[in-house]
């Protein structure tokens, strides 16, 4: 009876572990997708456009650098870095905040309020302050929260077709 309990419960993570990742491969989709619908105030004078993780270890730097291939964004190569401070994010033009970093962010949120950084995070329930585009899971499908005000405070121009897509 220990044996098929123990065995039940390796095989209930192995499932979990298993959804985990297919949630971070879809959310590094759509990250991929809103760099092309959205636009960044005076990118062409980047060299690079920076994709920011808050955290390090994160399955969704994986999946995002496995799924970058030879993307771009307008023109730029792209860089997927991982970071641990205020500093370091400022010089993102969008950063992935893991909902177990969220405690982090409220932290740098201030240094980066008035800079053009679109900040995505995944958070259950209501959107987290700073947060321009939010994940969530509801009925099984993952969606997202877009707060339009925020991202025009920002300078960020967010397409209509990113604007009809969230909830």
């Amino acid at each position: 009876m220990r044996k098929s309990l123990l065995l039940l419960m390796v095989l209930a993570f192995f499932a979990v572990d298993n959804a985990s990742a297919q949630l971070e491969k879809h959310q590094a989709t759509f990250i991929y997708n809103f760099t092309r619908l959205v636009q960044w105030p005076e990118l062409y004078k980047e060299p690079t456009f920076v994709i920011g993780v808050l955290g390090s270890g994160e399955e969704i730097t994986k999946e995002l650098k496995d799924g970058m291939g030879s993307r771009t964004v307008a023109g730029k190569n792209i860089e997927v870095v991982e970071l641990s401070s205020a500093t370091e994010a400022a010089n993102c033009h969008l950063l992935f905040v893991p909902n177990r970093s969220l405690n982090s962010f409220s932290r740098m949120a201030a240094a980066i309020s008035n800079r053009p950084v679109l900040v995505v995070t995944e958070n259950q329930g209501r959107q987290p302050q700073g947060s321009v585009i939010n994940f969530s899971v509801e009925a099984g499908k993952l969606g997202i929260r877009l707060d339009e005000e925020l991202a025009q405070t920002k300078n960020l121009m967010v397409s209509s077709q990113l604007a009809n897509f969230s909830r």
